[in-house]
């Protein structure tokens, strides 16, 4: 078993990766340039992964200049260099337009591929792939995907060794064909965070987009996703789409006479990191002031107020609960606490002023001198959030379908109450917790109302069991092991790399 201590993990990446010069890139850099020359550090575990890998081998990391003071950076031709305890890490910029990020961002990775990719286009309306989206796919999603090509290539041939080249996620599908062209003895990797429809979903594309997105995506060696059902859905559509040959057993496909590997690695989280934070003087302020407030039982959702959250679903299955058990009234309260997500997005403001609607209207119809069955609360911030996590009777993660979740995990790392986990079988951590949640159809409020009131009345002897079986999976499986396993691959699955001119 891989040891996924930090320590260790940093001599296990060291030396793994030493044959190459490893190139970490993503849509947003690890920090942010702050006021005064400072630099803040971006949040979540896997920014903290991928900085375990730069520090350990002196990675470079590309992102794209999104802010006045990333673009002043970039447009100097400079890179950021941040000190790190062990070594620096370099942070170099693409340098899009504004508009031109606005197109590949705001149009096209959101809402376009995001809501393809968790089943959001109800198709009788929308998309409508217009002029428009066909000049922001040009002009902003392929144009930004070669800019950070031709940095990640600028980068990989001053590099002392050959280039290992770490791409995140779906606003960058197209960047590793331009690379894999530029630099052929590169070895690429690109990860990949959101699910993987089934090939007739991606028929809401035009040929040329999907084709492009695939083939892209097909550059690299190794292509990493969430699941099982993502890798299946992956291989199926390179089988019908793109008439690929497709080995299905060994997870591979046959494309420009290479074998591109495919694998899933379920992200997860840093579990000591969780559990200081959870344990900090300020959460445990923010604990006691939750205290004052809460009633008998409490129901908790933390998450982004996204679509795919299903955030309103929740709210009218609450509402179900409440008529349908009115010995819960003035006993019960679910805590909402959203942050609220791309509000330059149209969909995802009115989603958020449904949001409110439905939860004003349940506190209008149960509401009593000294309850509020519903509390929302919009904002971001990380200890109260954790707090709720410490403090939740039933915790509800019911997106519509979702690559990850990572909220089932956190909160259940660090609960109090022997909390139970009501959770969706289209969230991406179903894979791994579901045989210790309770499983719901996301779009059944029966079901999910049903669902919640078991949490509420299970016996503390079974809801005791059911959490410490997913506290024990969550540490055998935390943030370092899904590091770990994925540069394991690369060194197992793949040729030593070499210089041409070697």
């Amino acid at each position: 078993m891989i040891d996924t201590g930090q320590a260790s993990l940093r001599r296990y990446t060291s030396r793994v990766l030493g044959p190459w010069s490893p190139i970490v890139v993503s849509n947003r850099a690890p920090f942010e340039p702050g006021p005064r020359g400072t630099m803040r550090r971006g949040s979540g575990g896997l920014v903290s992964a991928l900085l375990t890998v730069a520090e350990a081998t002196c990675a470079t990391w590309v992102a794209c200049a999104r802010t006045p003071a990333e673009r002043e950076r970039a447009a100097a031709g400079m890179a950021v260099t941040v000190p790190m305890p062990r070594s620096p890490i370099q942070v170099h910029y693409a340098n899009p337009s504004p508009d031109a990020y606005r197109r590949y961002y705001s149009v096209i990775a959101n809402p376009l591929l995001w809501f393809l990719q968790h089943y959001l286009w109800g198709l009788t309306d929308e998309p409508l792939i217009d002029d428009a989206i066909w000049a922001a796919w040009e002009e902003g999603y392929v144009r930004v995907n070669r800019l950070m090509a031709e940095k990640i290539v600028e980068i990989g041939r001053r590099a002392p060794r050959p280039p290992l080249v770490l791409t995140q996620d779906y606003q960058l599908y197209l960047a590793p064909a331009e690379v894999r062209r530029l630099l052929p003895e590169a070895t690429l990797q690109q990860f990949i965070h959101i699910p993987w429809p089934t090939p007739n979903y991606w028929k809401v594309l035009p040929r040329p987009m999907r084709d492009a997105i695939l083939e892209g995506l097909l550059a690299n060696d190794v292509v990493g996703f969430q699941s099982s059902l993502d890798v299946r859905n992956f291989l199926m559509s390179c089988e019908e789409l793109l008439n690929l040959r497709v080995d299905h057993r060994e997870r591979a496909v046959l494309y420009g006479g290479r074998v591109v590997w495919t694998r899933a690695y379920p992200i997860s989280i840093d579990v000591p990191a969780m559990e200081r934070l959870a344990c900090s003087p300020a959460v445990e302020q923010e604990v006691a002031a939750l205290r004052q407030q809460r009633p008998e039982y409490l129901i908790v959702r933390v998450d982004r107020t996204d679509p795919s959250k299903n955030i309103v679903r929740g709210f009218l299955a609450y509402e179900l609960l409440l008529r349908r058990h009115p010995e819960l009234h003035g006993r019960v309260q679910f805590y909402a606490f959203l942050q609220p997500s791309r509000q330059d997005i149209t969909a995802y403001r009115e989603y958020l002023q449904d949001i409110r609607r439905t939860a004003a209207r349940v506190n209008a119809r149960f509401g009593q001198r000294g309850w509020v069955p519903v509390r929302l609360e919009l904002a971001e911030n990380l200890r109260r959030a954790v707090a709720a996590y410490r403090e939740f009777d039933v915790l509800l993660v019911n997106p519509i379908y979702d690559g990850m979740n990572l909220v089932a995990k956190e909160a259940t790392m660090v609960n109090r109450r022997d909390g139970v986990l009501v959770l969706s079988e289209n969230a991406g951590v179903y894979e791994e917790l579901g045989n210790w949640s309770i499983t719901i159809n996301p779009f059944d409020i029966g079901d999910t109302a049903d669902a919640l009131y078991e949490g509420l009345t299970m016996p503390a002897s079974r809801r005791r069991e059911r959490l410490e079986s997913i506290r024990q999976w969550v540490r055998a499986n935390d943030i370092g092991r899904w590091l770990s396993l994925q540069i394991r691959d690369l060194r197992d699955l793949l040729p030593p790399p070499i210089r041409p001119d070697d």
